[in-house]
């Protein structure tokens, strides 16, 4: 996915997200990790994975929802605007005046021990659950070697790390 480059675990960047019930909600807007007001610059990685410490087959159960081809939003959001756009907002883009415009949201759905892997800039939320048990996950923050010193660039170009996607993409 990123090859020749590989990827770090930054013990900075580990999370264990628990949703518990009954929380009846339905994310009406992503967000992207790591941007908060005061800010001098987001704080960014490369890759965020999430390990399944529970099974979430069914919607309403705690389940992440994501925002497809948002990463390609946000690029464009942060062409036109900045790379620290989203500072102010605390990482919702929709928060912004104009918003951008971004497909509907999807539930995923996934199994314990299942891993998803997500490029930094898509746009996530949490989502209700009414089951009778927690939501587990496990998240990590991965990066590439040196993406402190391109962080920038990874913004402004969704692929920069991601050289085997771009090709395939190509194709």
């Amino acid at each position: 996915m990123v090859a020749p480059r590989t990827l770090e675990l930054s013990l900075d960047h580990i999370q264990i997200a628990l949703n518990y019930p009954p929380c009846d909600h339905r994310p009406d807007g992503p967000h992207v990790d790591g941007h908060r007001p005061g800010q001098r610059r987001p704080d960014s990685f490369t890759v965020l994975a999430a390990i399944y410490l529970v099974d979430e087959q069914q919607t309403q159960a705690g389940n992440l929802w994501v925002w497809p081809g948002s990463h390609l939003d946000h690029q464009r959001l942060f062409q036109q605007r900045g790379t620290r756009a989203l500072l102010p907002v605390s990482g919702h883009s929709t928060m912004l005046d104009p918003p951008p415009a971004l497909r509907e949201q999807v539930p995923v759905l996934a199994r314990r021990g299942d891993l998803l892997l997500a490029h930094y800039l898509l746009g996530h939320n949490i989502g209700g659950n009414t089951t009778d048990r927690v939501r587990r996950i496990a998240y990590y923050r991965l990066g590439c070697p040196g993406h402190e010193a391109r962080w920038e660039d990874t913004f402004l170009d969704a692929f920069v790390e991601y050289s085997p996607v771009r090709r395939q993409l190509a194709s």
